[in-house]
């Protein structure tokens, strides 16, 4: 089975090859790995990998010393899937064949990993501060996504960026800009 890894490890040199020496040696196989967020200090990494033993390769991870797992589920596709999906999505805007309240919802909230996507009326917005859920001002209300583990500050930037560009395709379909 292919799983995703969100792991959070110290930025210093061998660290991403140890936690790697984890996995082959639990029988997994990297497909792809992904820098999220990087601090002065640490490293947030997305790891697709091909497994058939998931527990046995948790316990390798959780054995290394300062590494933590932060969130392990079913993969979703590779990074550069999300790449073509958002192409695929902007160029629905722009034509005209995917709305902005359903295509802001799946683009989003696919790219950011999100367990459930919903556009709802300004007077709904959760207000209850909550690292697992992201709310994002769009025209006509406002996106929350919601997830089992938080939202980094550089995904919420990137989410902002993409929306930003989405909006602007929803306005050049609509004839709104030229």
């Amino acid at each position: 089975m292919e799983v995703f890894l969100r792991c959070e490890i110290p930025d210093v040199p061998g660290r991403l090859a140890t936690l790697a020496g984890a996995i082959g040696e639990s029988g997994g196989d990297i497909q792809a790995v992904e820098v999220v967020q990087r601090t002065p200090d640490t490293v947030i990494d997305d790891l697709w990998v091909q497994t058939r033993d998931l527990a046995t390769m948790v316990e390798h991870i959780e054995a290394l010393e300062d590494t933590a797992i932060v969130h392990t589920g079913p993969s979703r596709g590779l990074p550069g899937d999300a790449v073509a999906r958002l192409s695929t999505g902007i160029d629905a805007l722009l034509s005209g064949a995917m709305s902005p309240e359903d295509g802001l919802p799946t683009l989003i909230g696919g790219l950011l990993f999100a367990d459930s996507a919903e556009l709802v009326e300004p007077h709904e917005w959760p207000t209850k501060r909550n690292r697992r859920v992201l709310r994002l001002q769009v025209v006509g209300g406002v996106l929350v996504l919601r997830r089992e583990y938080r939202f980094l500050d550089a995904e919420i930037q990137r989410a902002h960026q993409v929306l930003t560009v989405c909006e602007r395709a929803a306005a050049i379909a609509a004839g709104h800009v030229r």
